[in-house]
């Protein structure tokens, strides 16, 4: 009788350390689903402990609320527990087609984020609409007209040459001669006028999406014009080059990929006028 309550006790206890207590340790479990080919299960949090099992996907255990560094506690029977790892485990009895597009969405957008610079650091190339008052000592005096300016524009780091140095260049033509040539023999004339600049330009981020920029740098100019004058048959031909700086103060704004640069730009060579612009790039 004796030895029977003593056995009786004997086997209570490795009831309660093998069955009752491990059941006690999941009462606040929640299930948990497989989403690797093939997962391992260890003896400890700790990927160099000995693997217990290999689990397949799709299978179903119980696994722990919280975590313990990387790793979910897992039930496979009762009384048998083992550490898997977050990254081959969803939380939850989901279908497996879900946690597949889950897991791919999370590494989208993970790779969305790395891969994403700050605006700053980002370089645009795209096209530029300016309009400068552009202004000339021709014709006996000084003439001046609105004049419409395009094309292209690059910005940031490491565009023309590597460094360190936010830049900017522009290379933008104007067809047809200014205006006021028009206005004073009567007749439009035809050529061309370009302008080339790169400017060393300082950074000043607002936003994750927008910055404030200025800067300075040298300037080209190269202009020519076929005229005509009032009562003579034959056109004449006038040409001019220039070396000069521009000064210019703009905001940039992106959206996605596309950049907006609004800037007001400050012309100096043989005359000094200003012009307004709007660039728009795609970042590379």
């Amino acid at each position: 009788m004796f030895g029977s309550c003593v056995l009786n006790r004997i086997f209570g206890l490795l009831f309660l350390f093998i069955v009752a207590i491990p059941n006690a340790a999941f009462a606040q479990a929640q299930k948990g689903t497989v989403i690797a080919d093939e997962a391992q299960v260890y003896k400890d949090a700790d990927f160099d402990a000995p693997v217990m099992a290999t689990l397949h996907q799709g299978q179903v255990f119980s696994i722990s609320t919280s975590k313990k560094g990387p790793f979910y506690k897992i039930r496979l029977k009762p009384g048998v527990t083992g550490w898997i790892a977050d990254s081959e485990i969803r939380p939850g009895a989901i279908k497996l087609k879900d946690a597949k597009a889950d897991e791919k969405a999370e590494e989208t957008e993970e790779t969305d984020s790395r891969s994403r610079k700050p605006f700053f650091a980002s370089r645009y190339r795209g096209i530029s609409l300016d309009m400068i008052n552009y202004i000339e000592d021709t014709m006996g005096g000084r003439r001046n007209a609105e004049t419409l300016f395009y094309g292209l524009k690059f910005n940031g780091f490491n565009t023309l040459f590597s460094g360190d140095i936010y830049t900017e260049s522009n290379l933008i033509f104007h067809v047809g001669a200014p205006s006021y040539y028009e206005d004073y023999t009567g007749e439009a004339g035809s050529g061309f006028i370009f302008l080339a600049d790169f400017l060393f330009q300082t950074v000043l981020p607002k936003s994750p999406n927008s910055l404030f920029y200025y800067g300075f740098g040298p300037l080209f100019k190269y202009s020519h014009f076929d005229l005509k004058l009032p009562g003579v048959a034959d056109a004449y031909t006038a040409d001019d080059m220039t070396l000069g700086v521009v000064f210019d103060l703009g905001m940039a704004f992106r959206l996605d990929r596309v950049t907006l640069r609004p800037d007001i730009k400050y012309y100096w060579e043989k005359n000094s006028y200003f012009g307004f612009g709007l660039g728009v790039g795609l970042d590379f």
